[in-house]
């Protein structure tokens, strides 16, 4: 009777640790700086944020992506900060005094097409898109391009 029920208790540990490991084999991963992300997409994201619906937009963002659970936070979080009042360059006055403040005005889905162009080896166009979006000069936005 001893051996039996230590025949039993292996038997659950080792159908326990497959289970673990076939759900950590299971996680996403999906690079998120290659992932593009649809305006019709971002704007949902941000109006469930807005409405304190975060879960719903984690999995809306989820399910349209493939994104991982910490990936798709990540990039809820920057979305809804940038859909704020004060998060676009013109906003305020001193807003379109630093590169750096200008650079935060461009909002996760432009940075992510943004990269997109630059793995294409669209660099120009990327600069062009970053001068659209911010209105930073040349030097800066050409800076901002190759930080990426």
């Amino acid at each position: 009777m001893d051996i039996l029920f230590w025949v039993v208790v292996l038997v659950a540990a080792a159908l326990i640790a497959l289970v673990i490991v076939s759900r950590s084999a299971a996680r996403s991963t999906l690079d998120p700086t290659s992932v593009s992300i649809d305006p019709a997409l971002a704007t949902e994201v941000r109006k469930l944020y807005a409405s304190n619906e975060k879960v719903q937009a984690i999995k809306a963002l989820r399910a349209a992506t493939g994104l991982g659970l910490a990936d798709a936070v990540r990039i809820a979080d920057k979305m809804a900060g940038a859909g704020k009042p004060g998060a676009t360059a013109g906003s305020s006055p001193g807003a379109r005094t630093g590169s750096a403040a200008r650079a935060d005005s461009i909002s996760p889905g432009d940075e992510l097409e943004i990269r997109d162009l630059i793995a294409e080896g669209r660099k120009i166009d990327a600069i062009r898109t970053v001068r659209r979006l911010t209105g930073m000069d040349l030097q800066e936005a050409t800076s901002y391009v190759e930080s990426l």
